[in-house]
C-alpha cells in the first residue's frame, strides 16, 4: 500500500511540475512603451528631450500615454495607437495634461530593432512622430503649423546610452 502511496504522490509531483506556471502579463501597449532619448527639430532649431510611452489606466491597446517629461514642451496626453502597425497619433488635439493648451501628433511610428545605442552599439527600437501645440507661435502672435521632427531610440539601459 505504501508503494502505491508513494506512486500516486510522485505522479501528482511530476504531473504539476509539468504544468506552465502562469507569470503575470504585461500591459496591453507593452511591445510600444518605453523610456526614449529623442531629438526634437524644426529648421535649425534643435533640442535633446526625454520622452516616455506607458499604457493608461483602461490598459487597452487602442490608447497611451505620450509624456515628455518636461524635458521639452511640457507635453503629456493620451494617443490612439494602431498596436499591429506600431504606429500611433492624435485624430483630434489632445488636452494636455502639465497645463491648459492642445497638442496634435502625425505619423507616429515605432520600429522594432531599428536603432542602436550610440555608446554600446545595443540593438533598440526607434520612435518617430511629428508633434504640433495650440500654444506654439510666432512673434505675431500666428499659429505655427509646421511640425516638430522627434525621433530617437528607446533606452537602453546601458550608461554608455545614456544621455
Amino acid at each position: 500500500m505504501k508503494k502505491i502511496i508513494s506512486i500516486f504522490i510522485l505522479s501528482a509531483l511530476i504531473f504539476t511540475s509539468c504544468q506552465k506556471e502562469e507569470v503575470p502579463g504585461g500591459t496591453a501597449i507593452e511591445a510600444m512603451a518605453g523610456e526614449w532619448y529623442v531629438t526634437a527639430s524644426r529648421g535649425s532649431d534643435s533640442y535633446d528631450a526625454h520622452f516616455s510611452t506607458y499604457n493608461t489606466a483602461a490598459n487597452n491597446a487602442t490608447e497611451m500615454w505620450l509624456d515628455d517629461l518636461e524635458s521639452f514642451w511640457q507635453t503629456k496626453g493620451k494617443v490612439s495607437v494602431d498596436l499591429a502597425s506600431m504606429t500611433f497619433s492624435t485624430s483630434a488635439p489632445a488636452q494636455n495634461e502639465y497645463y491648459d493648451m492642445t497638442f496634435g501628433v502625425a505619423n507616429g511610428k515605432i520600429l522594432k530593432g531599428a536603432a542602436k545605442g550610440p555608446g554600446s552599439n545595443t540593438p533598440t527600437d526607434s520612435i518617430y512622430f511629428e508633434l504640433t501645440f495650440s500654444d506654439d507661435v510666432d512673434e505675431d502672435g500666428e499659429q505655427i503649423t509646421t511640425p516638430w521632427i522627434i525621433s530617437g531610440f528607446k533606452r537602453t539601459g546601458f550608461l554608455e546610452d545614456e544621455q
